[in-house]
């Protein structure tokens, strides 16, 4: 795949996401790999959202364990929905993934940040009411606006302080 987060070898970082933190960057790949074990052609946001609560150093994990929700309920799940739309622009995730990254730089740009993080990335994610992510939130009856304010709250921000997309 192109324009991924995994570096070949010595090769640098492509530049879609020279502004993501490293953290981040393990999020999109961890996306990407659930995407390619569930043989989708595309990375989604059922597979991002999986990909930004792996890693239990973030506090996005941290909300989503409080709400009982793991990793590997979102990944079984997403397995389950029917496949989204593929490649958008050439890159290997689809159009809502690309609103999320662009949210999340917004997001990170607001709160004055230098690098996207995974919780950037998943208050944008909670932005997004459509796709696999949204339809696996309500599955397991979690409110997306409810889980950006605690991902706020645990930045040490006003819960309200996300950007307004609408």
């Amino acid at each position: 795949m192109t324009n991924t987060p995994r570096s070949q070898g010595s090769n640098p970082v492509p530049s879609l996401f020279d502004d993501f933190s490293a953290k981040a960057k393990k999020a999109v790949t961890a996306a990407q790999e659930l995407a390619e074990r569930l043989g989708d052609k595309s990375v989604a946001t059922g597979h991002l959202v999986y990909g930004v609560c792996l890693d239990e150093s973030t506090c996005v994990h941290h909300v989503f364990k409080d709400l009982n929700v793991d990793p590997e309920m979102f990944a079984g799940y997403v397995g389950s929905l029917p496949r989204e739309a593929e490649v958008f622009d050439g890159a290997p995730f689809n159009r809502h993934v690309h609103t999320v990254f662009e949210r999340a730089r917004e997001t990170a740009h607001e709160f004055g940040g230098k690098l996207v993080t995974p919780e950037h990335i998943a208050i944008a994610l909670m932005s997004v009411k459509a796709g696999s992510c949204y339809e696996t939130l309500k599955e397991f009856s979690v409110e997306p606006d409810y889980v950006q304010a605690l991902i706020l709250e645990a930045m040490g921000l006003d819960a309200d302080a996300a950007p307004e997309w609408f």
